[in-house]
């Protein structure tokens, strides 16, 4: 599979009363929309194959029993090969679900889980994740690639589409083209209407193994002079607390939605990103494509930012109200400018808060790693933000990297990473470091960094001056134990923030928020503490 490549090859197959596009996209993650290079276009008929017998032994979620070829006959069936870490993977849940709720039973929507990381490999985190994006849909964990060979998958994100007679049609790679799927399942089922079959899969739902609990994946975190707020992402909430732990407030409700209003009444849709002000907090709600921003005195939200479509502006400054954002996941706020890790479309955008434009400050929009002039550089699915005088920090996932901006000079500098394909977990030089999907980052001085080795499972920390990087907490495994000198067990950590000389890790997978003492170096676990202050009102 290759990644950062933007060559095109389409096949037009003629199936029945309609030509399907297969659309070979050979890129990762791309966030470009697929457009026709008639240089490498081809048009000619061609037999359809059969489909492919899921091989045995691969781990199955969301169903009772593994599916086997039987269970495809009579329905239309659409192999999504994803990776959970990729942002236009992500985007894709959204498409197939709505047409899941149009075509129903007759429609079967299997996503084929190919990992890139390491990490994405474990069975226990894809749970959590099929909770996190609520996927509903049936999914194989295929952990070597065997499915994804065998049907030619060669990029992130890919369909796959098969008749209700078992054959195999074409494929589509790359975000988008609902209306084409929409059409073509339209199309087979009335070709295929004597076959077909309505029973619905036997589904066992993930989410409904999962115990409750205070906090759901929270994934961003962030600490004022008074208060600590967290992204209980899972909840599609924000939660405020004191610096004790104790929750004074709650701004939305485990129901997902975009409205504004008071905080009893708000909803968000998976919110990440949150920074607070003088007077509340904007916040990044990431699954609506918007900013919004919460009045602490009024207890009022509002959104600020966004049409709620999600869009790919390249150039120019825009009014906020009437543009698309894509996946905004960090945010970073210096006097009137907010600064937007926009994932979706590997970019930094800027909102200047007092002529109310927004628009693209950092990153031309193509996945990659490049430094230099802001306009040129290139991210890939920047996720987290912090700054520190004239320097913007910015944890950059899809390449494992840590980037930093000089937010005068307007250029982009690496401090670690190589390429959309090389990760790992090595500590030591910064020019030999290795991370592995990094989502958080945090200033602590003028000369230390602190970063959510995501993937890895640790925190890290980057002494600047020294040019050198070392894990504080985390062995490097998934899981909830231990305690003490660095060695407390994360899974997943997605933010972090500080509060005096404590630093609050947003422990994602655990659903918990984990304390780690700078100063002595011991971890423990922040307590949050409920009370009837945290009632939304």
């Amino acid at each position: 599979m290759h990644c950062n490549t933007h060559r095109h090859t389409y096949d037009l197959l003629k199936i029945g009363l309609f030509t399907f596009s297969l659309i070979f996209f050979l890129a990762s993650c791309s966030a470009e929309s697929p457009q026709l290079d008639s240089k490498r276009a081809e048009s000619q008929n061609r037999s359809s194959v059969s489909s492919l017998e899921f091989a045995p032994g691969l781990p199955w979620l969301n169903v009772e029993k593994p599916l086997t070829f039987d269970d495809l006959y009579g329905k239309v069936v659409v192999l999504d090969f994803w990776t959970y870490g990729c942002i236009n993977c992500v985007h894709v849940l959204a498409d197939l679900k709505k047409l899941e709720k149009k075509h129903g039973d007759q429609l079967l929507v299997i996503g084929v889980h190919t990992p890139k990381f390491d990490n994405e490999k474990n069975l226990e985190t894809l749970r959590n994740i099929v909770v996190r994006y609520g996927i509903e849909h049936s999914v194989v964990n295929d952990i070597n690639s065997t499915l994804a060979r065998s049907y030619g998958m060669r990029a992130w994100p890919t369909r796959v589409i098969i008749d209700p007679a078992g054959d195999v049609l074409g494929r589509v790679t790359g975000e988008g083209k609902y209306d084409l799927f929409d059409q073509t399942i339209s199309e087979l089922l009335e070709e295929h209407h004597a076959i077909l079959d309505p029973t619905p899969i036997a589904h066992k739902l993930e989410r409904d193994r999962i115990a409750s609990s205070l906090l759901a994946a929270p994934g961003k975190i962030a600490a004022s002079k008074q208060y600590v707020a967290i992204s209980d992402t899972l909840h599609n909430r924000i939660i405020v607390a004191d610096h004790q732990g104790v929750i004074l407030r709650t701004i939305g409700d485990k129901e997902l939605g975009t409205q504004d209003g008071s905080c009893a009444t708000a909803r968000f849709n998976m919110p990440q990103g949150i920074v607070f002000d003088d007077h509340g907090i904007y916040v990044a709600d990431t699954g609506n494509h918007l900013i919004r921003y919460i009045d602490l005195e009024s207890c009022d939200v509002k959104t600020v930012a966004g049409d709620g479509s999600l869009e790919r502006k390249r150039r120019g400054k825009f009014d906020p109200l009437s543009v698309g954002l894509a996946s905004p996941w960090a945010l970073a706020l210096y006097e009137d400018q907010l600064y937007i890790a926009m994932a979706g479309s590997h970019q930094i955008w800027r909102f200047n808060l007092s002529t109310q434009k927004i628009g693209p400050f950092a990153g031309s929009g193509r996945e990659g790693i490049d430094d230099g002039d802001v306009r040129t550089a290139t991210f890939s699915q920047p996720s987290g933000l912090s700054l520190d005088g004239a320097w913007l920090y910015v944890a950059d996932s899809e390449d494992s990297a840590v980037r930093r901006i000089h937010l005068k000079e307007k250029r982009v500098e690496t401090l670690i990473g190589t390429g959309l394909f090389d990760f790992g977990d090595r500590d030591g030089a910064l020019a030999k470091a290795k991370l592995q999907h990094v989502l958080g980052i945090t200033t602590y001085n003028s000369n230390e960094l602190l970063i959510a080795d995501t993937y890895n499972h640790k925190v890290k920390s980057i002494n600047l001056e020294k040019g050198v990087i070392e894990t504080v907490v985390g062995d490097g495994k998934p899981g909830a134990s231990g305690a003490g000198n660095g060695q407390f067990q994360l899974n997943e950590p997605g933010g972090l923030t500080l509060v005096d000389d404590k630093l609050l890790i947003a422990d994602t997978n655990n659903h918990r928020i984990v304390r780690y003492d700078l100063g002595s170096g011991e971890t423990d676990l922040w307590q949050l503490v409920e009370s009837d202050l945290a009632e939304a009102k």
